[in-house]
């Protein structure tokens, strides 16, 4: 007898990638038959997170992680449980682990990697999770003509949204205040007491289009570039995570810094309520600025120990 499942689809991803899920939940319902679970953010009620780990476990018939390096680490404990539970000792093709940056995936999460030369194509990760999805004995939507056009009409009406807003003078005037909030966010979170390990504190330097924190032996800068126009459609935000000591901080004998996480974003609005910070080499990765500063900073504070033993 086949085993009903409640979801087609369940996703686990981190905290930070909280908008990532939810954009993959709505593209993947428009194909889809069952529903999606985008997973539980970490101050869900008891009950959310366990509908959500159960998910994870047995009520969906594909798993989708969207794995980087802080997945696990964290709040996400409870889906890694979930997961481990499902896989077993078993390789799994329900289960599809899309790479959101190059950290090597852990030999326990058995699965379908969505490869490609860089980071996958939206296009192909939806493929993958429908292939998936469709061998596991699902069946996806059959599309009608006029269903296709309305899904396109609406992508194109939210992309003229976008455009119309982004090239607009208030919002040339939001991109300081985003940048502001950027950097205060990214100080605020270093200065909680115990986030960063006795003896070491943010080194922040600020001119009007980049931003740079040295915290001992690593450091983050921001960079606003600016685009062909000057306008805000077309600019770039610049975020590397460095180890050693970045230009202006460093001393004589330091070593000099290298890169270890780099990311280029573009902002991604309708309006200031609903700002956001995308991806440029993977359109489902978009970030609030608030999730943008915590994921470098928690990146930051998983280094320091090896570094600074």
């Amino acid at each position: 007898m086949t085993r009903p499942f409640k979801y087609d689809v369940a996703i686990s991803a981190t905290e930070f990638d909280a908008l990532a899920a939810m954009e993959l939940k709505r593209r993947l319902e428009h194909v889809l038959a069952k529903g999606v679970n985008a997973g539980a953010h970490s101050n869900a009620t008891a009950p959310i997170l366990a509908a959500a780990h159960k998910a994870l476990e047995k009520d969906a018939r594909v798993v989708v992680v969207m794995y980087q390096r802080l997945w696990g680490v964290g709040t996400e404990s409870g889906d890694v449980a979930a997961i481990k539970a499902r896989i077993g000792g078993a390789k799994r093709k329900d289960v599809v682990i899309v790479p959101l940056d190059s950290s090597p995936v852990p030999t326990w999460l058995k699965g379908v990697v969505v490869k490609a030369a860089g980071s996958p194509t939206s296009v192909a990760v939806i493929d993958a999770i429908v292939a998936a999805v469709t061998a596991a004995g699902g069946t996806p939507r059959r599309l009608t003509e006029a269903a296709i056009a309305a899904r396109l009409a609406d992508e194109e009406t939210r992309a003229r949204a976008r455009a119309s807003f982004l090239t607009s003078q208030r919002a040339f005037a939001l991109i300081n205040r985003e940048l502001d909030s950027l950097s205060n966010t990214v100080l605020k979170l270093c200065q909680a007491p115990g986030t960063l390990p006795d003896g070491l504190s943010p080194q922040v330097r600020r001119t009007p289009d980049r931003y740079t924190v040295q915290i001992g032996p690593v450091g983050l800068s921001f960079s606003w570039i600016r685009g062909r126009t000057n306008s805000i459609a077309d600019g770039q935000l610049l975020v590397i995570e460095w180890s050693g000591q970045l230009g202006e901080q460093a001393s004589p004998d330091s070593r000099a810094a290298m890169p270890a996480f780099e990311h280029v974003l573009q902002p991604s609005a309708t309006s200031p309520e609903d700002w956001q910070w995308r991806r440029a080499d993977l359109d489902l990765c978009s970030y609030t600025t608030r999730d943008l500063a915590g994921q470098c900073v928690a990146s930051v504070v998983r280094r320091l120990p090896a570094l600074t033993a």
